[in-house]
């Protein structure tokens, strides 16, 4: 099986990805597999079908006193931006699942009781190892006790800081993502 991804065009629209996502099929080798409907390759010597389907990851919009914990991102993709707690949802995972799994990782948050309240979804475009990703970021908004975030502390290969910033003061030009400003903004509106 032979199988390179080609690297895509960072300024494409957001649902299109180009026709050479593949230069080989995965399944028979042959050359240039069309890539049809936006959202699948097709080997027209043996029929093959992949489909690129959008990733699922989870953000966290932890809240205490009106104010939203940010993590300054130490990993690329747009490493040194702002971001939420948060990240891709594994094989075999709930939203749910996920979401208490990325807030343990980031920042030592272990979300038990306290009631994951979903707020919006939103698509996306991640970029990783120069190939971009079309994903669904699902939000969820979790209110915190002082207890609760006493013991929080950033895992020092993902996260550079951890910021509580009030909710109508958080910068969205320094947000890594253009999901999570949506979701912020959804929170602004009350939602």
């Amino acid at each position: 099986m032979i199988l390179r991804a080609k690297k895509l065009n960072r300024n494409s629209n957001l649902f299109t990805v180009p026709n050479k996502l593949f230069e080989y099929c995965p399944h028979c080798g042959k050359s240039t597999p069309e890539f049809k409907g936006g959202h699948y390759v097709l080997c027209s010597s043996c029929g093959f079908q992949y489909f690129h389907n959008v990733a699922t990851a989870v953000g966290a919009l932890l809240i205490i006193d009106n104010k939203l914990l940010l993590l300054e991102r130490a990993q690329e993709p747009r490493a040194g931006k702002l971001a939420l707690p948060g990240g891709f949802v594994d094989p075999g995972e709930s939203l749910e699942e996920a979401l208490r799994r990325e807030c343990q990782e980031e920042v030592g948050l272990i979300l038990e009781e306290e009631p994951l309240q979903f707020v919006a979804s939103f698509p996306n475009q991640y970029l990783y190892k120069e190939v971009w990703y079309n994903t669904c970021d699902v939000f969820f908004r979790i209110f915190l006790s002082r207890e609760k975030i006493a013991s929080l502390k950033a895992d020092p290969a993902e996260v550079r800081s951890l910021r509580w910033i009030e909710v109508d003061k958080i910068p969205v030009e320094e947000l890594a993502f253009e999901s999570s400003r949506k979701a912020i903004e959804y929170l602004k509106k009350g939602c």
